[in-house]
């Protein structure tokens, strides 16, 4: 029954593949002592997610989505949060930390996103795997009900297609707060923001891609009244970023299929021609997300100045 995330959700012609741990993220992955040995990718209905053995949380969680198959679940039902036994009770933080503070238990992969299917009763079973401590990560309350609120109601009410690809998760930086509630309790780490990456086949029947990026700041969690002054295309990012910031390495379609640009890299360039400068210019550097060069940083440079990283740092730095 818990089908998971499918990569030809999209069709046979747009198969977009799970991200993979970068090599500095690799010995982080847990294994689920629940599966298989080798399987590291958790299944739920209509979506999937692999786990960090460090954070206790998701490093990505994965959806398809169908808006014409959607469900209306029950009031009050569809809302039963569990400890996947799967994952094992030490690998995922419970609801202890969440209990009267202002922390929510912040679903990757909302609960309305997923309520899909032939029937009321398999989205109401749909509606509680969403429901799964694996797939929540501390958000505060002002900003999972407002900030973060926005881009999960663009997922809800999308206009340009009726079928999604939705890749949702965590950042964590090192400049990141720890949580507890007594002396000894395990530290859980606040992610310093969240990042969701929607796929679709559009009206000309090419892949395209929209990545976003919100940074659980103080601005975002001051109040809840944020959201009525968001502009969600000022939240939209390239998908080389998101990979630079989470260390995740995404299918090669997300990249090619973003129309934002971040550097002169293989999101400019045809496989050929990335190949062939490799073989004719070997001060070229192979990264994670493609080919940067001199001319490629100090764009990415004028682009994003070093000033302002800076202050990024400084807002998700407080404690």
């Amino acid at each position: 029954m818990r089908n998971g995330y499918k990569v030809d959700f999209l069709g046979g012609n747009y198969k977009i593949e799970l991200p993979q741990p970068g090599l500095a993220l690799q010995a982080d992955v847990l294994q689920p002592p629940g599966l298989p040995e080798n399987e590291f990718v958790v299944p739920y209905i209509n979506y999937s997610l692999l786990m960090s053995r460090s954070t206790k949380q998701a490093l990505y969680s994965a959806a398809n989505v169908n808006l014409n198959m959607m469900q209306k679940v029950p009031s009050k039902k569809g809302r039963n949060w569990f400890i996947d036994g799967r994952v094992g009770a030490k690998n995922q933080i419970p609801n202890y930390p969440y209990q009267g503070t202002l922390w929510d238990r912040g679903h990757l992969t909302r609960r309305t996103a997923v309520t899909w299917g032939k029937d009321t009763d398999y989205a109401t079973k749909a509606s509680n795997d969403s429901c799964a401590y694996t797939n929540a990560c501390m958000q505060h309350k002002n900003f999972n009900e407002d900030d973060w609120r926005a881009i999960e109601m663009l997922v809800s009410s999308f206009k340009d297609a009726d079928k999604l690809n939705v890749l949702t998760g965590p950042v964590f930086t090192r400049a990141d707060r720890y949580y507890t509630r007594e002396f000894e309790d395990f530290p859980v780490r606040v992610p310093a923001a969240f990042w969701k990456i929607l796929s679709y086949v559009g009206e000309d029947q090419t892949l395209k891609t929209q990545a976003y990026i919100f940074f659980q700041d103080l601005p975002s969690i001051r109040n809840a009244k944020g959201r009525g002054r968001i502009r969600l295309k000022d939240m939209q990012v390239t998908t080389t970023e998101i990979s630079f910031w989470t260390g995740l390495e995404f299918d090669r379609v997300l990249f090619e299929s973003n129309p934002l640009k971040f550097y002169s890299g293989p999101e400019l360039i045809s496989i050929k021609k990335r190949n062939a400068l490799l073989k004719k210019h070997a001060i070229l550097v192979e990264l994670d997300a493609g080919i940067a060069g001199a001319q490629s940083v100090d764009q990415a440079r004028e682009k994003f100045p070093l000033e302002d990283f800076y202050e990024i740092i400084a807002e998700v730095s407080w404690v």
